[in-house]
């Protein structure tokens, strides 16, 4: 893009927050409503485990957050990553202020969407026994996580559905409506909770069952707000769309009257390595929670907890990963190299500041924690002595978050992933696998975190350079 194109493309996404304006401020702006988001919706599974662990005792607690739960948490992340890999385009079409590509891209996502939620609700119903089986769950809890992973199949469908709205209308700058759909739908899932497992005792049961049906209502929420895009007119009117995120904006005018060739074929290549990089690193984790059943049940339920307490520093992480997917997306639709790279190194910054105290705050107040989900004293103990190995080696991952995120927004999600893939999943199964049984210990499955962080993180390094040296427009 000549000079001449880039000042027409600049008057034109005047009213474009993310293409215009002092960049650190409105990744602020943009990175709030986000965290906000990620709280309401770590706060589904953490409701869930705090009022099992209370009312239901360890071993409900331990199917909610340990075999069952991580299973489900293949499939979610999966929808995440798929639906954040696509959103990616839609970015892209918005800011290069391309709304018929917009909105067939729209249409095509929520249609895949569909189809893999439906995929995930067969999958988890139908051979729950099996996999649970396989994962070696404690005979003590196999009944619990059975249930509980039978009927949370059924929020498959939905969830998938409500990821892929929630992530286009984040993509084109609306964050305000997917927040208010997962802060009512949270409370719902809070007060369903409270009756179904502590006034009804239905344990893990209850709270899947609660979770589901939040899950509908958010994907119904997510679907009506998503229906201008969807009523089938040739002009998408973006004030509707996002006019409760800031500035008014005038009409796009339509540059592009035609979708781009094999566009489901784009979404694809996009998502589907996003979305298995998600899996992969669940997937890894899966083979580790494996390995600490065999620590027993008390560790299971610490290492249960201890995953919905460093949900707090996942979330933070997640938000600025989709802040900087998201300004690089629409910067690069409309060929703002400038900006990418200042909106890259302004949330680096902003990432280390914040997340270090988050670091600090969760280190010191480990016992406390812990004591927000479990009572009996063996199993906070066994919480805290993880959290105080593992805290201080999350800084690791940053790094890893930043690049990921600039380089899907930039439109590259392959060799990203087979980074993920080999750094994370394989490295970290390995761990489990063939390293922990040398010395069986606690700590020794924990280590695997930060070895394969550093592995990764050296190799993202190098191949970020390699591909924005290959990449980035000549500054003549």
């Amino acid at each position: 893009m000549d000079k001449t194109d880039q000042t027409r493309t600049n008057k034109t996404l005047s009213g474009n927050p993310i293409t215009e304006g002092v960049i650190w401020r409105q990744i602020l702006l943009y990175f709030f409503p986000l965290l906000l988001s990620s709280f309401f919706q770590q706060l589904y599974n953490t409701a869930d485990a705090m009022i099992v662990g209370q009312a239901a005792g360890k071993q409900a607690l331990s199917a909610v957050g340990g075999s069952a739960g991580s299973v489900v948490g293949i499939f979610i992340m999966f929808y995440i990553g798929f639906s954040g890999g696509a959103a990616v385009l839609a970015a892209q079409f918005f800011g290069a202020e391309n709304s018929t590509a917009l909105q067939s891209s729209i249409r095509k996502s929520l249609s895949l969407s569909f189809l893999m939620g439906l995929a995930g609700t067969l999958v988890c119903f139908f051979f729950a026994s099996s996999i649970l089986t396989v994962m070696n769950t404690p005979a003590d809890i196999m009944a619990p996580s059975l249930w509980y992973l039978k009927i949370a199949a059924f929020g498959m469908l939905p969830n998938s559905l409500y990821n892929m709205g929630a992530s286009i209308l984040r993509a084109v700058g609306d964050v305000r409506r997917p927040l208010f759909i997962l802060i009512f739908t949270c409370l719902s899932n809070i007060g369903l909770d409270l009756l179904f497992v502590a006034s009804l005792g239905m344990g893990a049961s209850g709270a899947a069952l609660a979770t589901v049906l939040c899950q509908f209502l958010s994907a119904c929420l997510v679907l009506w707000f998503l229906r201008p895009f969807l009523a089938g007119g040739r002009r998408i009117l973006f004030t509707k769309v996002i006019s409760k995120t800031g500035k008014p904006m005038e009409e796009i005018h339509h540059r592009h009257s035609r979708s781009p060739e094999n566009l489901t074929g784009r979404i694809l290549q996009m998502g589907l390595p996003l979305g298995f990089s998600e899996v992969m690193y669940t997937f890894a984790n899966v083979v580790l929670m494996s390995v600490v059943n065999g620590f027993g049940t008390d560790t299971v339920a610490a290492y249960a907890a201890y995953g919905k307490i460093d949900a707090i520093f996942w979330m933070i992480v997640g938000s600025f990963g989709v802040a900087i997917t998201t300004f690089v997306g629409q910067n690069i639709g409309a060929g703002r190299w400038d900006r990418v790279m200042q909106s890259i190194r302004d949330c680096a910054l902003m990432m280390f500041l914040t997340l270090g105290i988050v670091i600090a705050l969760l280190y010191t107040g480990a016992e406390f924690m812990q004591s927000l989900f479990i009572t009996d004293p063996d199993v906070i103990l066994i919480g805290v002595r993880m959290m105080h190995f593992l805290m201080p080696f999350y800084f690791l991952y940053i790094p890893i978050e930043i690049l990921f995120g600039a380089l899907r927004g930039m439109g590259d999600s392959l060799l990203p992933t087979l980074i993920t893939f080999f750094g994370v999943c394989v490295l970290r199964s390995a761990w489990g696998i063939f390293i922990v049984p040398l010395h069986h210990t606690v700590n020794m499955v924990l280590l695997g975190f930060p070895v394969t962080w550093i592995v990764s993180d050296l190799a993202f390094a190098v191949y970020f350079y390699w591909y924005v040296q290959r990449n980035k427009p000549d500054k003549s």
